[in-house]
């Protein structure tokens, strides 16, 4: 794929991008063209209306195209439903203190688990199948069992799926906007795989995406996708409870919202604080309407942790994006509550054209590009087999 021109399409609530990018010689990334507008006929990760989304696809597509003088027909896709299911179990076999074989022990593990997915999950489709360990002799845990011996041998797989019906709406219309979909790929796994480096998913981290109408958090432990949930609250439930209860428009909420941690310090413009018919707008109110709201997210993100029990290991290093993340007071309450470090996503993914903002402003395109260029070793690929009967795909742990 070296120098091959690729489009990634993020559809957000918020907003809906489009990056073209390639990977040159020297692994770095070319920005091609880029195109943002905001969201219609989408909400909290679902198609609510396919002609609008579909028009809206359609109305970035003309500007990247004409930008590339290069008509796009294939295209990369990044959702973020609310209704994303996360399932993990573990299955074992019994090697008989024997090397451990791909097509004979692996394998069968994999076509094992996937079939237990499907016959219990009828009405879903896989977006990401994983690899969640090994273990040899229900304790021993390896990086690649292949040419080992044990007795047993234990594999624990997690699925990142969603319903059927959701994807057939998404695909009809983005193929509606004239594309083909290459892969679709959850946004948070691809956030939060830009967000770190090896050495941060190797230690274990938790990644904190406050998005526009949902909050996500992931979890990696031994380099592992641990597991991965979504919070139905985002940074505009801030907006309409300001708009609710201090009685302010949408884009004063707005304003209000950005300006909230220089509330907090009194050294604000004391404009902002005025609404309708020139009315003041306590800034004790303002407070506590946030607050409230910031108290409710950082408890369901804690509650998450603990439920994965991972307050003392994944959860020493959190890493917060998305848009929400310019709030300040969020990561100081998250640090206080967990009593760690938060820190905002760094810049690890090598882009040639840095004269803009893009590395924050296409988080999940510029994760997608890295799933593609540099995929996960965990995920386990799907490739298509005419001799498979049973299932649609067949998977393979090492496929090359």
């Amino acid at each position: 794929m070296m120098n091959e021109k690729i489009a990634i399409l993020d559809l957000g609530s918020y907003k809906i991008k489009i990056l073209v990018i390639s990977l040159n010689k020297n692994n770095y990334i070319d920005i091609h063209s880029k195109y943002s507008t905001f969201s219609s006929g989408i909400k909290k990760g679902n198609v609510v209306d396919i002609e609008k989304l579909s028009e809206q696809i359609k109305f970035c597509l003309s500007s990247i195209e004409k930008e590339i003088n290069q008509k796009i027909s294939e295209i990369y896709v990044g959702i973020n439903s609310i209704d994303f299911n996360f399932l993990t179990f573990g299955l074992s076999r019994n090697i008989g203190s024997y090397e451990i074989e791909e097509k004979k022990d692996l394998q069968n593990l994999i076509n094992l688990a996937f079939g237990i997915f499907k016959d219990n999950l009828k009405t879903n489709k896989v977006i990401h199948f994983l690899n969640s360990g090994f273990y040899l002799d229900k304790k021993n845990y390896v990086e690649n069992p292949l040419g080992l011996r044990s007795k047993t041998l234990d594999i624990n797989f997690s699925f990142l799926s969603l319903d059927k019906n959701i994807i057939l709406n998404y695909n009809k219309a983005i193929v509606k906007a004239g594309l083909n979909i290459k892969k679709y790929f959850y946004s948070p796994f691809a956030t939060s795989i830009l967000s770190s480096d090896q050495d941060t998913i190797e230690k274990g981290f938790t990644n904190i995406d406050f998005g526009f109408d949902k909050t996500c958090i992931t979890f990696f432990e031994n380099s592992k996708l641990l597991y991965s949930n979504i919070i139905p609250i985002g940074s505009n439930h801030i907006n309409n409870d300001l708009i609710r209860a201090a009685g302010v428009n949408k884009d004063l909420a707005e304003k209000i919202k950005l300006n909230y941690d220089k509330i907090l310090e009194n050294n604000f413009d004391r404009s902002i604080l005025i609404g309708k018919d020139d009315r003041k707008i306590s800034s004790e109110i303002i407070t506590k309407i946030i607050d409230a709201r910031l108290e409710e997210i950082v408890d369901y993100i804690y509650k998450n942790i603990l439920y994965c029990r991972s307050l003392n290991r994944s959860a020493r290093k959190i890493i917060i994006t998305g848009g929400g993340a310019e709030l300040k007071i969020l990561s100081s309450k998250l640090s206080k509550k967990l009593n760690t470090d938060v820190e905002f996503a760094k810049q690890t993914f090598p882009i040639k054209n840095t004269e803009f903002n893009i590395f924050s402003d296409y988080m999940v395109c510029l994760g997608i590009a890295k799933l593609i260029f540099f995929p996960f070793r965990d995920e386990i690929k799907g490739f298509s087999s005419q001799n498979t009967n049973f299932f649609e795909k067949f998977y393979s742990m090492f496929l090359k």
